[in-house]
């Protein structure tokens, strides 16, 4: 703990004796303390950097991104999450100074870690230039949580496949490991199929929107409906929910724990998570399965869905499929874009470049409405579905 002594008093927090004084800064992992409240961090998908007090009820937290392995700047996915603990009633002001990035994502409270409602525009000030946020949050005598999107963790993940796996008898499969040893699951209707829908989600530690849009989307793919019962009896669905868990558990914003960002690994397969991405397509290949859909679930500023330039087999599939949707989606306006389909790296281009088949990346806005955003899903995936039926597959 840096010692900036003046106005130093002792308090005692859950045990351990901290230090508290104007102007004293604290780095990420030790427990931030003003004379109203502290700021810790230190628990799964926590990312809080040097935190400085700057008056009694006021600290400015530095967001910083994780260091990459070829050291170039990350994409600006500034990912923060921290617990503020009340020591006195009154307002707590955060400042939020970005270092690295810009705002991008509005500030999510939550009172027990798992439910989470946006912050009031009231109480949420950016400067124009957007390299700093300041929060302010009238305390009582509970700790509340404070972060960038919902923290959606690997335990909720593990808690959501066992469901999942129980509610529609799909059996929950292990791929493999994590770099850091985390598991990594898959859901797999027919092992023996051969015509696969593939769904991959969560590429990306903050991609928190694009993660509903996989749960209500594979949700319905499953289901229990004579639609899908008819769909999983001529296609396969290979699902895998999440595939960097060591960054949402380091609250990266962008990289796997090796500092390398998944989804421009593709083809090389260097990394663990990738790796295991690679040898399940070549035992797809070598069992003559085929990927006819791949679709991998993102978040970005805007409802998107990013396809191919180039025709698919079958053409135009992916357009026939949104514009039919369109309409029954009216609250959930998302645009069509072609997006570059040159870097092979890239998950949606290196499956196109290998089967050419239809690969998108569905992209969820970031602070689209989370009921709106699981609506269209389910209506999506249903679209697809009778879409894939009707068509020469």
């Amino acid at each position: 703990m840096q010692r900036h002594v003046r106005n130093l008093r002792f308090i005692l927090l859950g045990g351990v004796l901290l230090a508290t004084a104007a102007s004293a800064s604290f780095r990420a992992g030790q427990v931030c303390t003003s004379d109203t409240f502290a700021v810790r961090d230190g628990f799964v998908a926590a990312r809080r950097g040097t935190c400085t007090v700057l008056a009694a009820n006021q600290v400015r937290v530095d967001i910083r991104p994780e260091r990459s392995k070829d050291r170039k700047k990350i994409n600006n996915s500034p990912w923060y999450a921290f617990k503020v603990i009340p020591l006195a009633a009154g307002d707590a002001v955060i400042s939020l100074r970005y270092k690295g990035g810009s705002h991008r994502y509005w500030p999510k409270i939550s009172v027990d870690g798992l439910t989470w409602y946006p912050m009031d525009e009231r109480y949420v000030a950016v400067s124009p230039d957007e390299r700093e946020a300041t929060i302010t949050i009238p305390l009582d005598s509970t700790p509340v949580w404070i972060a960038a999107q919902e923290i959606i963790s690997p335990a909720i993940y593990n808690l959501w496949n066992r469901k999942t796996s129980q509610a529609t008898g799909v059996p929950l499969t292990l791929l493999g490991e994590s770099k850091a040893g985390q598991p990594i699951h898959l859901f797999d209707t027919d092992p023996s199929g051969k015509d696969i829908l593939f769904l991959l989600g969560r590429q990306h530690p903050p991609e928190v929107s694009g993660a509903f849009a996989f749960f209500a989307f594979t949700e319905t793919v499953l289901g229990d409906t004579e639609l899908a019962r008819e769909f999983r009896e001529r296609f396969r669905v290979i699902a895998i929910p999440v595939l960097n868990p060591d960054g949402i558990t380091g609250g990266n914003w962008r990289m796997n724990l090796g500092g390398v960002d998944l989804n421009r690994d593709w083809g090389k397969f260097d990394e663990p998570e990738t790796a295991l991405i690679g040898r399940l397509l070549r035992s797809l290949d070598a069992d003559g399965a085929r990927l006819r859909m791949f679709i991998d679930f993102h978040s970005t500023k805007r409802n998107v869905f990013y396809t191919q330039e180039k025709p698919t087999d079958p053409p135009g599939f992916t357009r026939r499929w949104l514009e039919t949707a369109r309409p029954l989606v009216p609250d959930y306006r998302f645009r069509i874009d072609p997006g570059p389909g040159k870097n092979r790296s890239v998950a949606k281009n290196h499956i196109y470049a290998r089967y050419g088949v239809p690969s998108i990346t569905y992209e969820v806005g970031d602070e689209t409405d989370r009921a709106e955003t699981r609506k269209a899903a389910r209506i999506l995936a249903e679209e697809l579905m009778r879409q894939m039926l009707r068509e020469e597959y």
